[in-house]
């Protein structure tokens, strides 16, 4: 099932290549700045509008997305963008039907989210499936944004470390980049935070469940600031639990899509457009995915039990010393027994699977 979703994704991907693109794919930035560090160049200085690498943006990303990248960076852009969205769809149907082949979190693959994750080759896939399989967390360090929110509902100390670790060796081989990452931060204008949007500070009120991991993933990624498209809330496909929440998750989605592509037409506006116009469009399409899919999940939530984390520290110095290096999974994204090995915390009681 795994490598049939990720031949197809990769296929699609593939097939996608064939329509003219405005930009490079998103995973345009990373493998070229793999390509770049490793002749010697610096990608900060040579990717964006006018440079050698023609894109929309300066490069936006980390180095430790480049650092992720290399193993891409042989093949030409249209090869590296399939093989690189094929494995992530490959990774992420393999953790969602380890045990069993009817998870209802697989209508992710029937969803805009996914085809549109496709289409610009981004990292949602990986992301997600690393909540699931934390050897995967050295994305967290590629994507740090959404890498937080997925760490801040389903931490997990080996997730932490592989991350670490991953950021310290991209310092040790560039020590410059974080200083000229930093620089070209200031020139994105189209990413904001889901909770500073109309209507956004009710997604706050799942954090009434705390101790679920799903209400925890839906508050953490409305907090970090994002690209306002379908393909940022692919992890969101880890709160369905029945079929029937998935196909209204993906519902949402395809609604989000039909709205936002009639409100296009309404006011001239094309996603291919730069400058205010495409602020203008991603605003637009952030604003319904809060209206049309973080907000009917915060009610998902809402109607769930408050279980999970059940604390039982006697002091803070208890709290402490049962964080202080023995952080791991709290709860499973999944339906069953957690997926990742039960590590005990001292004075910390997990309960099985929700």
């Amino acid at each position: 099932m795994a490598a049939i979703l990720g031949i197809a994704t990769a296929t699609y991907a593939d097939w996608f290549w064939q329509h003219p693109r405005p930009v490079p794919s998103d995973f345009g930035q990373p493998w070229a700045a793999a390509r770049m560090l490793a002749q010697g160049d610096n990608p900060y200085d040579l990717i964006g509008p006018g440079r050698p690498f023609e894109h929309r943006f300066l490069l936006i990303y980390p180095a430790t997305a480049a650092l992720a990248a290399m193993p891409f960076a042989w093949a030409p852009a249209r090869l590296a963008d399939a093989l690189f969205i094929g494995l992530g769809a490959g990774l992420l149907a393999w953790a969602l039907t380890r045990r069993t082949l009817a998870n209802p979190q697989l209508w992710v693959f029937a969803s805009f989210g996914m085809m549109v994750a496709a289409q610009t080759v981004q990292w949602s896939p990986y992301l997600t499936a690393a909540a699931l399989m934390p050897w995967l967390g050295f994305v967290f360090a590629a994507k740090p944004s959404i890498g937080l929110a997925m760490l801040a509902a389903y931490p997990s100390r080996l997730a932490i470390l592989v991350a670490a670790a991953f950021t310290l060796v991209t310092v040790l081989l560039w020590p410059w980049w974080i200083a000229a990452w930093l620089a070209t931060l200031p020139s994105v204008t189209h990413m904001s935070a889901p909770v500073m949007r109309w209507g956004g500070p009710f997604i706050l009120l799942a954090l009434v469940k705390w101790r679920r991991a799903d209400a925890r993933l839906l508050a953490a990624l409305a907090c970090v600031p994002q690209t306002p498209v379908l393909y940022e809330v692919v992890p969101l496909f880890l709160l369905v639990r029945t079929f029937r929440e998935a196909t209204f998750l993906t519902v949402l989605m395809a609604l989000v899509v039909k709205i936002v592509q009639a409100n296009e037409h309404a006011a001239h506006l094309s996603p291919a457009l730069t400058g205010a116009d495409y602020n203008t469009w991603m605003a637009l399409n952030g604003q319904w995915m809060v209206w049309l899919v973080y907000l009917p999940c915060t009610a998902l939530v809402l109607c769930r039990p408050n279980e999970g984390l059940t604390f039982q520290w006697r002091t803070p110095l208890d709290a402490w010393r049962a964080l202080r290096g023995r952080i791991t999974a709290t709860d499973s994204p999944t339906q069953g027994p957690p997926d990742l090995a039960p590590e005990s915390l001292q004075g910390v009681h997990v309960p099985g699977a929700q």
